[in-house]
This record gives C-alpha cells, sequence and structure tokens, in this order.
C-alpha cells in the first residue's frame, strides 16, 4: 500500500512540473492548490510552562489570480498542572475563508503576495479539572470536575503574507484577530484555552503564526492577474511604463490553462 501511495505522489510531481510540459523559450504563469503546515505551533512545547501540543494544516486555492479561498484545520491538547488543581482541554477545529491580494505582481514569475482575509471556526473540545484540593473546617478535601464536552463558534480577521522561496516551496506568516461568537456553557469553569482561539482570558485573543506550504502547479496561463479595484499598492521597482505591457505579456486573454485546456 506504501509503495502505491508514493508512486501516485511521485506521478503527480511529474505531471504537473512545469519542466515537461512547457517548449523551450516559453514563459508560463504556473497556479495551483497550495497545501502547507503552521510550523509555529510545534514550538507550543517549549513557548510555555504547561504541556501544549497540537498541529494545523493549511490549503488554499487561487480564484481569479487575487482570490484565494482557504481551509484550516488542527487539533490540540493542553495539560496544565498547579498545586492546587490540574486542567486538562483537548479537541480539534476547522476554519474557512478567503484571502485577498492587496498588491500587484511584477511579472508572470512573481507569485510574492500580501493579503487581507477572514475565517469562520468550530471547534469541538472537552475539559476537565482534577485534583482540585480545598480545606474547611472538616480538614482537606479532593476532588475532580469530570469531562465535559463543548464546542465554540468565532470569526477572525486575518493579515499576512506568502513568499515563493524556490519554485512551487512557500513560506508565509499571518497575524490574526479573533472574535468569539458564542461558547457552549459549563455551570463549574469556563474553558481556560479553546483549540484553535488560544486563552480566553479576557480582550481579543491574537494569534502569530508561520507556515510552509507547497503549491502543485496545474493550471498555466500567459495572462497577469489584474490587481483588484479596491486594492492596488505595487510592488516596489514596479513603474508606470511598463506596467501596461507586463499586463499584456504573452498577448493571450484567456484565463489558466492545465496544459492545453480552460482552467
Amino acid at each position: 500500500m506504501t509503495r502505491i501511495l508514493l508512486s501516485i505522489l511521485a506521478l503527480l510531481l511529474i505531471s504537473s512540473s512545469p519542466v515537461l510540459s512547457q517548449t523551450k523559450g516559453e514563459t508560463w504563469r504556473y497556479e495551483g492548490p497550495r497545501i502547507g503546515m503552521d510550523i509555529s505551533r510545534l514550538l507550543l512545547p517549549i513557548m510555555q510552562t504547561a504541556k501544549r501540543n497540537g498541529w494545523e494544516i493549511q490549503a488554499d486555492i487561487p480564484y481569479k489570480g487575487n482570490l484565494f479561498p482557504t481551509f484550516e484545520m488542527g487539533m490540540q491538547w493542553y495539560d496544565d498542572k498547579h498545586d492546587k488543581f490540574r486542567y486538562k482541554n483537548n479537541g480539534s477545529y476547522a476554519r474557512v475563508g478567503i484571502d485577498m491580494n492587496i498588491v500587484k505582481f511584477e511579472s508572470l514569475k512573481d507569485h510574492d503576495f500580501v493579503f487581507v482575509g477572514f475565517r469562520y471556526g468550530y471547534s469541538v473540545f472537552n475539559q476537565q479539572t482534577d485534583s482540585i484540593g480545598t480545606s474547611n473546617y472538616w480538614g482537606s478535601i479532593n476532588t475532580s470536575l469530570s469531562r465535559h464536552p463543548m464546542n465554540a463558534h468565532w470569526g477572525e480577521l486575518v493579515f499576512g503574507m506568502k513568499g515563493e522561496l524556490f519554485p512551487n516551496f512557500f513560506l508565509g506568516w499571518s497575524l490574526r484577530a479573533k472574535f468569539p461568537l458564542s461558547v457552549t456553557k459549563d455551570a463549574n469553569i469556563h474553558p481556560y484555552i479553546i483549540p484553535g482561539i488560544g486563552k480566553t482570558g479576557g480582550g481579543t485573543p491574537f494569534d502569530f503564526s508561520i507556515g510552509v506550504y507547497y503549491r502543485f502547479p496545474i493550471f498555466r496561463s500567459k495572462t497577469l492577474p489584474k490587481p483588484l479595484k479596491m486594492g492596488g499598492a505595487k510592488h516596489p521597482g514596479l513603474n508606470n511604463g511598463t506596467e501596461n505591457d507586463q499586463y499584456n505579456q504573452g498577448g493571450n486573454n484567456g484565463g489558466y490553462q492545465n496544459n492545453n485546456s480552460g482552467y
């Protein structure tokens, strides 16, 4: 089974390679779905004294050049032990949304972009508190609060960028402001942390992430995406005298193509 999966992956990479699908001397713009991982989640055990682990994968696909519908999903485990209690929380989450490029591309080979976007998030998790110690007139009492299933909905505003380090390999970062919409009530304890949101100790939760991505160059075109009307900030070095020429490279006005077929 492993050999079959590796063979399929190898064929996919070979078939999507720009080198094998273009004629010598031609210049194409390649696009396709981008899949990656948030590597900042791997640093959680180092950054906190509590035991916090998790992973998150992210994916986007270009739509009309400057729009990128996105999907993100992940899991998180949290275990924080104190002198008088031990708090545990774990669960999974998913987000859907869209990113909008706010800069102009310089050339057909320019894939670096700065974006603003939004997300809708949903999380399913549970929490419990063990080894709760209290003292009174009759002595010390040790109790616990059993596991309680919960869920949460929230929205996010996102700002970030993604840059192509090597052909089809990207590095990116994002800053997110999160706005909880609804959280399941727990009569005993308010959730200290929510997978996908983070800590809930008052105010607006913020999050910073760093990701690495691979793009599958399935679609190709000789037309540079036009900037959105509401955007328009240009890359440094782009002057007005060459702008129109660059957008008309190749003389074709067609959309993305998969080899010789339409996008």
